[in-house]
């Protein structure tokens, strides 16, 4: 079994989709008070414990790390490997953190900006838990940030998934799960997207599970490799694929405009070996940055995706009507009244925040038609994808 220090938070600049060309970011948009958390460093099994207080749309949390001057300067001279720092959260203490910055193309920030952050409770305490998490679920949070003293304003807390958002959303916790995210050379600018493909399966990192060398994988791009434009493409590609969580996932990924995901972009993805779907592949939304966007704005189209699998399926006329099916049906069950008074109210949580951020990326006079944008942008998505599935 794969044991890894793996991040609780990854704590994400708070901006509006319709902000970002002004941010030069890749991040969407993303004061009561809180529960003093329970910290422990003993041990802790599986247990029934509520951590959503710490994800509630209605709750600004604080956050107060502290680094030395040598790891501020570790960090500055490599902001990607982690550092000791010490941690608050609401005022209670957690023995010291591990600390490092997020971020890629367009989203990466040094010290002197507004970076991302991800922390690794256990990279320096071996066995601490903070309220009974030991592995993140990918549920959101908000919280106010401090860096030695210096606020760096608000954030979205993000939980990053591993061993227990396995449990919380599998009945069989025990699979693979690989991250399907682009390899990046800090040295060149270039990357390299990852996808189903020979000479690309290697690259996938194991997140969980048993190493197998990823022959996972690569019975999926050997099946693609047999089947693809074959009449039996469908129903061969169902041996290993779980096509009713696959076609749910696109669906999904394609009403909220997610241009940068596996369909569209081969990108910001999980792949997870369901061992309650005979082990069979299916995909996990990560990081879904540029949401809410219309496909043509950056040059692509839904009739022609680019992930592998998908492409594959849109060729296949027995794939292409069963995703079509399974589109309409998550268009029949979006309630759209309720996702826009749940992004009105959260909006009015963040609002005041957001304007006295001293490292907000934008002008405070931008903000309301950021959330005008975005909303109305929120309010069509729908009607996209009926246009694009042909609804009368």
């Amino acid at each position: 079994m794969i044991t890894r220090h793996t991040p609780l938070l990854l704590l994400s600049l708070s901006l509006t989709a319709a902000c970002a060309g002004k941010a030069s970011d890749d991040s969407p948009l993303e004061d009561t008070a809180a529960d003093a958390p329970v910290v422990t460093t003993e041990i802790v099994g599986d247990q029934d414990l509520s951590d959503a207080w710490i994800f509630s749309d209605e709750t600004i949390h604080r956050i107060e790390l502290t680094l030395s001057a040598a790891e501020v300067s570790a960090l500055q001279a490599e902001p990607r490997e982690d550092v000791e720092a010490e941690m608050t959260f609401n005022g209670e203490a957690l023995d010291p953190v591990g600390l490092r910055l997020a971020g890629k193309i367009g989203s990466f920030r040094d010290l002197s900006g507004k970076p991302k952050l991800r922390i690794d409770l256990n990279r320096f305490s071996e066995g601490q838990r903070f309220y009974g998490l030991e592995a993140p679920g990918s549920r959101t949070g908000w919280a106010q940030v401090t860096i030695n003293g210096s606020d760096y304003g608000l954030y979205l807390i993000v939980e990053s998934p591993d061993d227990r958002y396995l449990k919380q959303n599998f009945a069989e916790p025990d699979g693979n799960l690989y991250d399907g995210k682009y390899l990046y050379d800090w040295s060149t600018g270039n990357y390299t997207l990852l996808d189903l493909y020979d000479e690309l399966v290697g690259y996938y990192e194991l997140e969980e599970g048993q190493d197998v060398g990823n022959a996972d994988l690569q019975a999926i791009a050997d099946a693609l490799d047999a089947h693809t434009g074959q009449p039996t493409f469908y129903e061969s590609l169902g041996e290993v694929v779980d096509w009713p969580s696959v076609h749910r996932h696109l669906a999904l990924e394609q009403l909220v405009g997610h241009n940068d995901g596996y369909a569209m972009n081969q990108n910001n993805y999980r792949i997870y070996f369901d061992p309650g779907a005979d082990g069979r592949f299916t995909l996990i939304t990560w990081d879904l940055d540029y949401s809410y966007l219309r496909a043509p704005e950056w040059g692509m189209s839904w009739n022609r995706p680019r992930g592998r699998l998908a492409a594959a399926c849109w060729a296949d006329s027995t794939c292409l009507e069963a995703q079509r099916a399974v589109g309409l049906e998550v268009l029949a069950a979006h309630d759209l009244e309720a996702l826009l008074s749940w992004f009105d109210s959260t909006f009015e949580v963040i609002r005041e925040s957001i304007v006295d951020d001293p490292r907000k990326e934008f002008g405070s006079g931008d903000l309301d038609g950021c959330y005008s944008d975005v909303r109305f942008r929120v309010e069509r998505m729908g009607q996209f994808m009926e246009n694009t599935w042909e609804v009368e």
